[in-house]
Formats: C-alpha cells, sequence, structure tokens
C-alpha cells in the first residue's frame, strides 16, 4: 500500500501525485485548514470534512459525536477552494445541520425518576417527594404525561397543552372529586422544577426561541386558608377525636394539635427516633431536608397519646408497628408503593371538623393564647428563621431546650383545658 501521510500542508500538485489505493480508504489532513481532509481510495480523490459536536447520548447524557461530511472531488475542487468551502461545512455541522433529528430528549417520567434520585440523594423529607411523586404519576395530574418527551412539552403546541391542562385541572374536568386550583398550581409548579432541573443538567434541549412546558400557564391566586380553629371551636374536636373508631388515626391527629407538626413529619415518625427520658422526638428529615432537623419537645399528654397509639396500633397493625408510629393500611396505598407507615395522602380526617395542616395553623393560634414567644414559637414548629438575625442565626435550640419544653407544657394546657370546657365533651386523652 502506498505511503500517503497522516498530516501535510496540501498543494494541487502534491495531491494530483498522490496514487489511487489498491484497497481500502484513507484520510489526509491538511495542516493549514483544521478540520479538512482529502479521502484517497481505489479510484477517487475527495475532500471532507470532520468535526467533533455536542450531543445527548442514549441515557441522555451530554456526550461527543465526531461528525465527517464529504462535499467534493479533486480535482473538480482544487485545494484553494476546498479550503474556502471547508470553513462553511463546519460551521453548518457545529449549526446543527445535516446531523440528523436532535434526539427527542428524556421523557416527564424518566426526568422524575433522576429528580427523586437526586431529592433522596439530598435528604429531601418523604412529604416532599410524594407531593412531586403525586404530581407526576397522578392521571388526573401530570400522569397523562409520563411517557411524553419533555422537549415536547416545550413548544408553542405543548405550552398550550399544559396551559389546557392546568384550566381544566383547576376546574375539576380531570377528576371530579379532586383537583382545584391549588392542586392545578402545584402540579404546574412540579413540571416547571423538573423540567429547569433537567435542563440545567442536560437531560433535554432546549428550545430555541425559549418556550419551557409551563410559559402559557396563568396561576390561580391563592389565597391563605382560613382553616385554623378558634378557641370556641376546640370543645367541638375533641368531642368528634374521642367518637372516632380508628383509635391510631385519632391519636395521630391529636398529636398534630398538641406538637403543630406538619402531617407528613409525624405521619413517618419511628419509634427509634423517640427519647422519653430525654422528653424528645427526632424528626431527621422534616419539609427542607436533613439540614433543618429538630426534635419536637414532648409534655406528658403529648407521651400519654404517643402510648394510645401504640396500643391502638399493635391490634391494627401488629408487624408494622415495631418500626412506625403511625403505621398504614397495605391495602389502601396509592400505585403499588407501601413504605410501611401513615400515607401522606390521608393525613386529613372527614370525621373531625378540622384536620392535618388544619391542627398546625391552631396550635400557632394556641401559642399567642398561651403567651408563647414568637422566637420560641418559631422553633417549635420549625419554622425558618432564615433573615432573622436576632433570632435565627444566634442562640441554638439545645441553649434554650428548657423554654421550649416549658413553652411546649403551657400550649399544651391551653389547648387541653380549651378542649374540655365543655361538659358535654367526653374526656378520652391527657
Amino acid at each position: 500500500m502506498p505511503d500517503l501521510p497522516a498530516k501535510a500542508r496540501l498543494t494541487d500538485a502534491m495531491v494530483a501525485k498522490f496514487p489511487f489505493l489498491p484497497t481500502g480508504q484513507k484520510l489526509v489532513a491538511d495542516s493549514d485548514q483544521p478540520g479538512l481532509y482529502l479521502k484517497v481510495g481505489k479510484t477517487a480523490k475527495s475532500w471532507v470534512v470532520q468535526t467533533e459536536v455536542r450531543v445527548l447520548d442514549d441515557r441522555m447524557q451530554k456526550a461527543r459525536k465526531t461528525v465527517r461530511r464529504a462535499f467534493g472531488s479533486f480535482p473538480e475542487l482544487s485545494v484553494k477552494d476546498a479550503r474556502a468551502a471547508a470553513k462553511g461545512e463546519l460551521a453548518a455541522i457545529l449549526a446543527g445541520e445535516g446531523i440528523g433529528k436532535a434526539p427527542a430528549g428524556v421523557t416527564l417520567g424518566a426526568a422524575w425518576d433522576l429528580y427523586r434520585a437526586a431529592l433522596t440523594k439530598g435528604g429531601k423529607s418523604a412529604a416532599t417527594i410524594y407531593s412531586y411523586r403525586n404530581a407526576v404519576e397522578a392521571d388526573h395530574l401530570l400522569g397523562i404525561w409520563r411517557d411524553t418527551p419533555l422537549a415536547d412539552l416545550a413548544t408553542p403546541e405543548g405550552a398550550a397543552k399544559v396551559a389546557a391542562r392546568h384550566e381544566a385541572i383547576t376546574q375539576r374536568e380531570t377528576d371530579p372529586k379532586h383537583g382545584g386550583s391549588y392542586a392545578a398550581n402545584g402540579a404546574m409548579r412540579t413540571l416547571r422544577v423538573i423540567y429547569n432541573w433537567a435542563l440545567e443538567r442536560g437531560h433535554v434541549k432546549p428550545h430555541p426561541d425559549g418556550w419551557t412546558p409551563t410559559r402559557q400557564v396563568t396561576f390561580n391566586v391563592e389565597e391563605a386558608r382560613d382553616s385554623a380553629m378558634s378557641r370556641r371551636d376546640l370543645p367541638g374536636w375533641w368531642a368528634a377525636y374521642a367518637a372516632m373508631d380508628n383509635r391510631v388515626r385519632a391519636e395521630f391527629q391529636l398529636f398534630l394539635l398538641l406538637s403543630g407538626s406538619r402531617s407528613g413529619a409525624i405521619a413517618t415518625a419511628r419509634w427509634e427516633h423517640l427519647d422519653v427520658a430525654g422528653r424528645r422526638l427526632h424528626i431527621p428529615t422534616p419539609k427542607g431536608g436533613k439540614a433543618r432537623a429538630y426534635d419536637i419537645p414532648l409534655t406528658r399528654p403529648m407521651l400519654a397519646c404517643l402510648a394510645r397509639a401504640r396500643r391502638a396500633a399493635r391490634v391494627y397493625q401488629p408487624i408494622l408497628s415495631r418500626e412506625w408510629m403511625f403505621p398504614g393500611d397495605p391495602s389502601k396505598s396509592k400505585r403499588g408503593e407501601f413504605a410501611g407507615h401513615m400515607s401522606l395522602f390521608a393525613t386529613t380526617d372527614a370525621a373531625l371538623p378540622c384536620s392535618g395542616h388544619g391542627l398546625r395553623h391552631t396550635y400557632r393560634n394556641a401559642c399567642t393564647w398561651a403567651g408563647v414567644e414568637e422566637n420560641l414559637s418559631k422553633k417549635l414548629m420549625n419554622h425558618s428563621q432564615r433573615g432573622d438575625v436576632h433570632s435565627g442565626t444566634y442562640g441554638s435550640r439545645e441553649g434554650v431546650w428548657p423554654d421550649l419544653l416549658d413553652a411546649q407544657e403551657r400550649i399544651t394546657a391551653t389547648i387541653i383545658d380549651l378542649c374540655q370546657q365543655e361538659p358535654g365533651a367526653r374526656r378520652r386523652a391527657a
């Protein structure tokens, strides 16, 4: 086989002297024009350009791909003309022309799987992950697009479909029992955060005109929900609590009221995190993740509540009650996943006039009724104190632990006293 150079400063005379090859082909790079090659074969000499471009591979990860393109032959196209033409050919390749259809990109379902793994690795709370999962997997929300590439939703047509879906959820057209303005907004926020996360990491190619899935969505106005109870409401709530048949759920709701905690944190509470002697319940992954972990001070009525919950749970779910304070019912699990604890989709109870997050709001009122300082009430409820240098930056929870326990005692006493003011209310706790 003739010995052709791998690279040379090509001239017309040099190229004319290159012999054809008996078999195969060989590329000779031009030293004057990067990316330009002369391809010598058995019967022809042709000009090609070759360069690397960034693409997304089958796993939606950034990768490099070598692209080669022929654009002329010698001697019809001289060395000088080939160098001039090569510049345009290389620019066209880098612009994506002729490379083929860009990959559709990751689907909503696949993007959620990746994002969920990142949330778990980052220590986000189970409640946070459940809220996203519900939006993505529920068919009456975003579940219809689980197998749809995100890039298809980030177009004028796709964004119009997303906006129409938001309106349909708002009007409860996707499910008469679910939906509404808050659910519609929540689903769109979930779609937006997953898309932005995937876009930042190269899992989806951005639209050239900047379209995003939620670009045409007009979010519903959300007003603060007045779900807290007043002093006068508590005796009636107590009577309804005492009459509940499911005592695990009853004690769960009472503990929410006495602790002011978020329902997701209590639904996933484990017995291993209870310190009876230290009178505290550790919450390892609250809203905000592991960095916001905290301890709930426990009063005697709160400990009594947990003791009743344990006795009831041993009858209700003997195995699961060994680990979970408030075990769930596997026969009622949604979408095939069951962790063992009470479902985060069922932390409210129709048997009570106020339940779930409304009890957290009521607890905040009770802090005022008991005369608890705002600084202490924020710490008890694990509210963010970011930006509050005096209360949030200086001091620590451990440093004021006796004060927190004292404040919790006053709040519990106030709530129990108000609950039992009406003579007809039957005492069944504390």
